[in-house]
């Protein structure tokens, strides 16, 4: 019998919960992940345990609501539920500049029409893949929240690709680095062939049909 993409990310949880964790820099490890989402003694940070727990709960609300239409109000929610107790006006487009380590470039204020657009936009593309690593770019770089937009990024990729039961999105940890240049590259650049290349290579992993 063949897994669904549901089945796999229910499976790997865990484990795309703590790849997150350290795209975003935390250095959070696969035990300490665990125990976390256990609810077992850990010594960890609170930054961490919320987190991982926003994550979670995250993932959840993508698996539930995947008949949901891809659309703004839905990413609001995502970075509604990854922001909570973390970040202050999660869920709400950005009104403030937002700064990004590493590079000089700053996106432009963001604009709830002109996102609207760009979503219907991707939405209009027929390659499943495609139109996920689309969306991971699109939201990563308009920086539209003030922060998770990573987070948001990676949760849209997955609800394409698992609503079309292709398979999950995951920045294997071996490929971090490498990903993260590629990433400020095309931040400054917003030139995403190159990205979505080694996205197709590297972070879907697909369902075996």
């Amino acid at each position: 019998m063949h897994d669904t993409a549901v089945e796999m990310a229910k499976r790997l949880l865990v484990d795309s919960i703590w790849k997150s964790a350290n795209l975003e820099g935390l250095g959070t490890t696969f035990p300490k992940t665990e125990a976390i989402l256990a609810n077992a003694p850990t010594n960890t940070r609170t930054e961490e345990v919320l987190f991982v727990i926003n994550m979670k709960r995250a993932w959840q609300f993508l698996l539930d609501n995947l008949n949901y239409d891809n659309c703004i109000a839905l990413l609001r929610e995502y970075d509604k539920i990854v922001g909570e107790l973390l970040f202050h006006y999660a869920g709400e487009i950005g009104t403030i500049p937002v700064q990004i380590g590493g590079t000089s470039w700053e996106p432009e204020m963001p604009h709830a029409g002109i996102i609207m657009d760009m979503l219907d936009e991707i939405e209009q593309i027929e390659d499943v893949e495609q139109k996920a690593l689309k969306y991971f770019c699109y939201i990563a770089r308009t920086q539209m929240f003030i922060d998770g937009n990573k987070r948001v990024a990676q949760l849209m990729a997955n609800k394409v690709l698992i609503e079309n039961d292709v398979g999950i999105f995951q920045i294997p940890i071996e490929r971090l680095e490498e990903f993260k240049g590629m990433l400020l590259e095309f931040y400054e650049s917003g030139d995403d062939v190159k990205i979505i290349a080694f996205m197709k290579e590297y972070c879907i992993r697909r369902v075996r049909h």
